[in-house]
């Protein structure tokens, strides 16, 4: 049985979020709201609840989903682009990973991947001030009081998954590893100040002695 923190699955589960977006989701608002509403219908049916949703002044926000994309863009997997006076957030895939993400949310939660496709075609693209009424009449908003707190995350600190190899789940949580990229990161500046060292190329691969002349 492997196992994956529970910060690991939740950047997995931003980074699928993110996905969805063709050319990238405008803003943070929609997304937390697209995420909100896939764990409202898994709380409708006593499912998993991926994330803490507290009442905030844009409708139902998350903490963890504020450090899944700060974690996110540290590791890379995440570029903020301003189109003009908007924020653009895009993901940073590549296809093989994108592929282990997609089958690992299918084996491991499978009503994440209809959930979340039903929220996003709501709510994926509507503006900003559509999405902040919407989600203002929602009764997890009208029925609490700011920063209370509507749902608690029910993943546990260590999740612990049947359907997923040793290799695999090293895989993924290396994917979204932000202290793993940043060590890659420092190890790759230091060897590139090393200066290059003179080879003769000739000598070695041809026994040719180089002219000097």
């Amino acid at each position: 049985m492997a196992k994956l923190s529970r910060e690991t699955v939740q950047r997995l589960a931003v980074l699928k979020a993110l996905s969805l977006w063709q050319n990238g989701a405008y803003g943070p608002v929609r997304v937390h709201k697209v995420l909100f509403f896939t764990d409202k219908k898994a709380s409708a049916t006593s499912r998993r609840n991926l994330f803490t949703f507290k009442k905030w002044a844009l409708g139902q926000y998350s903490d963890e989903i504020a450090s899944a994309l700060n974690g996110l863009r540290t590791s890379g997997r995440l570029r903020n682009v301003f189109d003009g006076p908007a924020e653009r957030l895009t993901a940073i895939i590549p296809r093989p990973a994108q592929v282990m993400i997609d089958e690992f949310f299918e084996s491991w939660y499978p009503e994440l991947d209809k959930d979340m496709a039903v929220v996003f075609d709501e709510w994926g693209y509507l503006s900003n001030a559509e999405i902040i009424r919407k989600a203002h009449e929602d009764h997890t908003y009208t029925e609490s009081e700011k920063g209370e707190i509507i749902w608690e995350s029910t993943l546990p600190d260590v999740v612990e998954i049947a359907e997923l190899s040793d290799d695999d789940a090293e895989n993924l949580s290396d994917l979204v590893d932000p202290r793993l990229f940043l060590a890659l990161r420092d190890r790759l500046q230091e060897a590139v100040k090393i200066p290059a060292k003179h080879s003769d190329w000739r000598r070695r691969y041809f026994c040719e002695v180089e002219d000097t002349l």
